[in-house]
């Protein structure tokens, strides 16, 4: 419900099993309630401002109290899921070319990206190398 508030007063800290709070008087236009900030300078309610809260009620040795507290409005922003084709094909790539060191060494370039093809194509494509020739890889 959307309120009103008229006044803010400060009313004291104190320590309790969830540490440190502060506690304030909210006066709006029809009541008064507590809230509980764990900050010393909360800026949730301020002279003057309309804001939507949630009150609900408690009874403390026999009395009654109001308790409020803002309705967050906050929806964060949706994490997308990364575009996995790329990265995917990326890591895949990336692992192939160190296997691919380990199977020729590092002299020779050409044969450690050539082997490193064979090796992503038959992760991501499922092609697997068929011939035995002389030259062929070495598997």
């Amino acid at each position: 419900m959307k309120k009103r508030v008229l006044n803010v007063t400060p009313q004291g800290d104190f320590e309790s099993q969830y540490g440190h709070f502060y506690k304030w008087e909210i006066e709006f236009e029809d009541m008064k309630a507590e809230y509980l900030s764990k900050s010393e300078n909360q800026n949730k309610f301020v002279a003057g401002q309309e804001i939507d809260v949630e009150i609900t009620q408690r009874e403390y040795n026999g009395k009654k109290i109001n308790k409020v507290k803002p309705v967050s409005n906050f929806q964060g922003t949706q994490r997308q899921a990364p575009k996995s084709g790329n990265r995917d094909e990326l890591i895949v790539k990336q692992n192939a070319l160190t296997n691919a060191c380990n199977v020729i060494g590092e002299a020779d370039v050409a044969k450690i990206i050539e082997v490193a093809e064979v090796f992503s194509n038959w992760v991501l494509k499922g092609e697997k190398p068929t011939s035995t020739a002389k030259n062929d890889l070495p598997f």
